[in-house]
């Protein structure tokens, strides 16, 4: 059952999903080899346009940092390719939207920023896909590592036992259906209704009937999640949300969708806080793992500045 993958960060949009648009240019710009590594080379367009990236990605964007940026993307497509590892665009897809939840910004908006600046999809395509490529090749060679119950005591302990689980919510999910390439008059008034569920839903139980008594709403089985398990905007938009009624409508790839807060209150089962400690350790232990590889290739790169 998906539940609300936008807000839970579990979406599996696709580049072809993200409004990716490919479009032709009519700048002709003369390609000039400035550099290459291990053979690869990088051209002056290379460069300007990682500049552009790095700009929207709220990076350093000089031509040095271009320059090292490019320099980290090749090495680390040419090892993982060494291994067979080569991403597909669905995978390109969910790491763009990774990224754009860090920025805290819609995919698709991220996307736009991109093109807008003068990146084209296919640099920007060789980027995400070089980092996820990479990434994934350092978690296979480290198959197997994990945090120990010890570590896991220690940070448990840190953060204060079990006191530190959090809330658990307990949770439906309402949707109202769309059609695909609806009439924006059709959303809003879809909208309308979803407001008007959401004022007269008063708790789980009666407004479970209310939903079963309007044309194209679903009403979802109750899960249970604790504040440790999803993100900060949910969690705050949960939080404000009294018991019994409805978060307000959003849009996504099923319709209108809100959801129900049957439940909220102390979380006594700390296996998620766990988990999420186990899955933070063992982040860390990859992030260097990763970080000591691409700095071993750099420093037995060849580079070559015509």
């Amino acid at each position: 059952m998906r539940f609300l993958p936008g807000l839970l960060g579990l979406s599996l949009l696709g580049l072809s999903s993200l409004g990716m648009v490919v479009v032709g240019s009519t700048d002709v710009q003369a390609q000039t080899i400035i550099a290459s590594i291990n053979g690869d080379p990088i051209t002056n367009i290379d460069v300007d346009e990682r500049m552009k990236m790095l700009r929207v990605l709220r990076k350093p964007a000089t031509r040095e940092a271009a320059m090292e940026s490019l320099y980290t993307d090749r090495l680390e497509t040419h090892e993982a390719a060494r291994y067979g590892v080569k991403p597909k665009d669905a995978d390109i897809g969910q790491e763009i939207v990774r990224v754009a939840q860090e920025m805290k910004v819609q995919p698709e908006a991220l996307i736009a920023a991109l093109q807008n600046a003068g990146v084209s999809p296919d640099h920007f395509k060789a980027h995400f896909g070089a980092d996820l490529a990479f990434g994934a090749l350092v978690g296979a060679l480290n198959k197997g590592v994990e945090a120990s119950e010890t570590e896991v005591r220690k940070e448990l302990a840190r953060q204060g036992g079990k006191a530190a689980a959090g809330t658990e919510y307990t949770l439906r999910q309402v949707i109202f259906s769309l059609p695909n390439n609806v009439a924006p008059a059709a959303i809003n008034a879809r909208g309308q209704e979803a407001e008007q569920l959401r004022q007269r839903f008063a708790d789980c139980e009666s407004g479970e009937k209310m939903v079963f008594a309007l044309n194209d709403v679903t009403i979802r089985d109750p899960i249970r999640r604790t504040s440790t398990e999803i993100s900060e905007g949910l969690r705050n938009l949960l939080d404000k949300t009294p018991v019994g009624h409805l978060t307000p409508p959003q849009r996504s790839s099923a319709g209108l969708e809100m959801i129900a807060v049957c439940r909220k209150g102390a979380a006594l089962d700390d296996t998620a806080l766990r988990q999420q400690i186990s899955q933070k350790i063992l982040a860390t232990r990859l992030s260097a793992d990763r970080a000591k590889r691409l700095k071993e290739m750099r420093d037995h790169a060849v580079i070559v500045h015509p």
